[in-house]
């Protein structure tokens, strides 16, 4: 099953970010509800503290409605996430949450790492940016005028080769203590990348 998860930071609307369809699960968090009434997407649950100025249920969604406390571990974005992962989610897909404050932003792309420990599939995505973690392998097809970033996630990431791309490398180190992989370019129809140890992530952005 596939999930969305529709975060409250949106540069751009729902639909021209991603495409929804009518099996898939749909969770809100927190007033991200109030954007995707305005698409007329139906969400399956939303939750969320409601600290910023919406205190109400929306009173004409049949969704189900799960009020948290303001003050908590977990982000309203995560809350979705577990939520998502518990009810049988293998693909989990956290639409915005990429802008804004910096900390949500680091806060989301932690989340993928949960998201993946947990038997699923994590990608973050934007109207201009896509991030996911790989831990093997994943081809990557060509899309014209973006940049392809690939970073170490979790430490020093081993045997990390990159084909199919302007700088290609084979059987290197990446850790994160400095960002050698940012801002390559797929020349192939595909790009290849594999990594033998350690997390890889691979942050897709369009140029400006």
């Amino acid at each position: 099953m596939k999930a969305f998860i529709i975060t409250p930071f949106l540069t751009e609307t729902i639909r021209n970010t991603v495409d929804i369809k009518e099996n898939d699960l749909v969770l809100c968090a927190d007033v991200a509800y109030l954007a995707a009434k305005k698409e007329h997407i139906e969400p399956n649950i939303i939750i969320g503290d409601f600290d910023h100025g919406t205190n109400d249920a929306p009173a004409s969604s049949t969704a189900e409605f799960i009020r948290v406390p303001s003050e908590k571990d977990d982000t309203d974005t995560m809350l979705c996430v577990k939520c998502a992962v518990q009810k049988g989610a293998d693909e989990v897909v956290i639409v915005g949450g990429i802008g804004g404050r910096l900390d949500h932003t680091f806060a989301n792309l932690q989340t993928l790492a949960y998201i993946e420990k947990h038997g699923a599939h994590g990608r973050l995505i934007t109207e201009d940016n896509e991030a996911f973690l790989i831990s093997r392998e994943t081809h990557i097809a060509k899309k014209d005028g973006w940049y392809l970033s690939v970073f170490a996630y979790d430490g020093i990431c081993t045997g990390v080769t990159i084909t199919g791309t302007k700088y290609e490398v084979s059987n290197v180190s990446l850790n994160t203590s400095f960002p050698l992989g940012v801002s390559n370019e797929i020349t192939a129809k595909e790009a290849v990348i594999s990594v033998k140890n350690g997390t890889l992530l691979i942050i897709l952005s369009k140029k400006d």
